[in-house]
């Protein structure tokens, strides 16, 4: 049986934690699996460790240094030679830190980059898998627990640590995670990075509006999170991803097609010039319901009373299969404090008008769920009306798992 981690580049970073000389025995098991393991060691890890066992066991020189000696950095970039921290970064399909101090993790949440495992961190668009080990009182320290749930935030991942005898003679949580758990961990990481590869998923974000005079508009509650992180996470999985977004709370992490939009024509318009060549269309932007008869030219007076007239605005979603019959088309229908079967109920009905394949619905009025939260509870209904309950969890919890269906 083919391996899932062959020919794949990891990139393990090597730090100054004691358990450093486990790592020889993880890069041995990764390389039985055929992988290629491009090591960086930080200044502190080779006080501990010689940096030729790690070159023996990887098979490939160790890297330490940000900066070359004796280089000529006006010469070294007409000659266009890779930057080492960016060509590391380009190459990895997974990025490791193993062992990872409290002091790595401190600097990556902090936004510190001042060596190549830094640098190379911050320049990657790989999944970052952080195994970390150290004293017990270190791992419960209250700064070390905030850094660690902002950076899973963010997205990197962790192999947390296990309990046992500690090098300092302490005995709790800090000692570095078998080498077969962290093994198990990187293939899930990497066969789930693949399983989009060679789609091409268009992804919509983020609230509409439409202006009722130059300074004020009609839209819709959203923070685009959802629509943001689906398209992070297909992307992740090795989709090409193209995002259009309205008004939104949160920028992309990662480098791909990024539409900006304002209005409802905008939004058609660049529907109609992507759709084309994808495969798949996710369509979570809210877009306004409404938009107002008569816009006015001018600022209006805030002490004049108004009264809007409005019309109904394009249902888009309802015109995409229209536009590419064969795109896998997935919906997003909210409702405001209804009953599940009401909510299932009309999540099918809009399904069956729009010909769409899923429509992931939920219920804004319930605590948790709704625009300015982290997280979210969905129902996916399909075209048979089966239905996929994905409990109350974190919006990139959701995205992923709504990607799992997909």
């Amino acid at each position: 049986m083919k391996s899932s981690l062959k020919n794949k580049n990891i990139v393990m970073g090597v730090t100054g934690g004691i358990a450093c000389y486990k790592v020889l025995n993880l890069i041995k098991k990764l390389r039985d699996l055929e992988a290629n393991v491009q090591v960086i060691m930080t200044y502190s890890a080779e006080k501990l460790a010689d940096k030729k066992d790690f070159e023996k066991a990887s098979g490939n020189e160790v890297k330490d240094n940000l900066f070359e000696p004796n280089i000529d950095y006006k010469d070294y970039i007409k000659k266009n030679k890779p930057i080492k921290h960016i060509s590391l970064a380009d190459i990895a399909d997974l990025f490791l830190i193993c062992p990872a101090t409290a002091n790595i993790i401190g600097k990556i949440a902090g936004g510190i980059a001042d060596d190549l495992l830094t640098t190379s961190v911050m320049a990657t668009n790989a999944t970052v898998l952080i195994c970390p080990a150290m004293n017990v009182k270190m791992w419960k320290n209250p700064i070390t627990q905030d850094n660690i749930n902002k950076l899973k935030k963010l997205r990197y991942e962790f192999v947390e640590p296990e309990y046992g005898d500690l090098a300092c003679g302490y005995k709790g949580v800090g000692r570095l995670a078998n080498p077969d758990k962290i093994v198990d961990r990187i293939k899930a990481i990497v066969e789930r990075r693949n399983n989009l590869a060679g789609k091409k998923i268009l992804v919509t974000a983020g609230a509409t509006s439409e202006e009722i005079d130059p300074v004020r508009v009609i839209t819709n509650k959203s923070s685009g999170k959802m629509g943001v992180y689906i398209a992070e996470e297909a992307f992740l999985r090795g989709a090409g991803v193209t995002l259009i977004r309205g008004a939104n709370a949160v920028e992309p992490q990662y480098h791909f097609k990024d539409i900006k939009i304002n209005n409802i024509k905008e939004l058609l318009n660049a529907v109609k010039n992507n759709i084309k060549n994808n495969d798949i269309m996710i369509h979570a932007a809210a877009v306004s319901d409404f938009m107002a008869n008569n816009r006015a030219k001018r600022k209006l007076k805030s002490f004049e009373t108004l009264n809007l007239e409005l019309s109904p605005t394009t249902k888009i979603f309802e015109k995409i299969k229209k536009i590419k019959k064969n795109i896998f088309l997935i919906g997003f229908k909210a409702e405001y404090k209804v009953s599940q079967k009401s909510l299932i109920d009309r999540a099918y009905a809009l399904l069956k008008d729009a010909d769409a394949d899923f429509i992931v619905a939920n219920d804004v009025g319930r605590r948790g769920r709704g625009f300015d939260t982290e997280t979210n509870e969905v129902f996916v209904v399909d075209k048979n009306k089966k239905v996929a309950h994905l409990q109350l969890a974190d919006k990139r919890v959701i995205a992923n798992k709504l990607l799992d269906i997909i």
